[in-house]
């Protein structure tokens, strides 16, 4: 299967699946602002797409601090979708979040930035086993 392909199963399967848990968690039916989490879980999906080839290609090379260059990957992440509610704005009107809310939200995101980002370079490091145990190139 070539490193494309690979990427865009990838890529479907994380934003089905992060689609699946935000939908659980919504309210029925979903409401109309939901329409920007359904935007930002397809940017996030088309991130993981551009991404897939260079954790490939990090895993071939085995470039020396290359989790922590994932963790940094996962913390931005994290950090911008973070930032995208805060600055469209929404959410119940009467509350009005402190600092150490907006801290808590900040660090939340960017902790499940970095086990996704982890979770992604796991299945790039297993595609890249399975295809040299085959003999073959990614």
């Amino acid at each position: 299967m070539p490193t494309p392909k690979f990427a865009l199963w990838l890529a479907l399967a994380f934003s089905i699946g992060w689609l699946a848990i935000l939908l659980a968690g919504a309210d029925f039916p979903p409401p109309r602002g939901f329409l920007w989490i359904v935007l930002l879980d397809l940017i996030a999906g088309g991130c993981v797409y551009f991404r897939v080839p260079d954790y490939l290609h990090w895993q071939s090379l085995r470039l020396p601090c290359r989790f922590l260059r994932v963790v940094g990957d996962g913390i931005f992440i994290g950090l911008v979708f973070a930032t995208v509610p805060i600055m469209v704005g929404g959410g119940e009107p009467s509350v009005t979040p402190t600092w150490i809310d907006r801290g808590i939200w900040f660090a939340v995101l960017a902790l499940v930035g970095v086990l996704n980002t982890n979770l992604v370079y796991a299945c790039c490091a297993v595609r890249r086993y399975l295809s040299e145990r085959q003999g073959r190139e990614c």
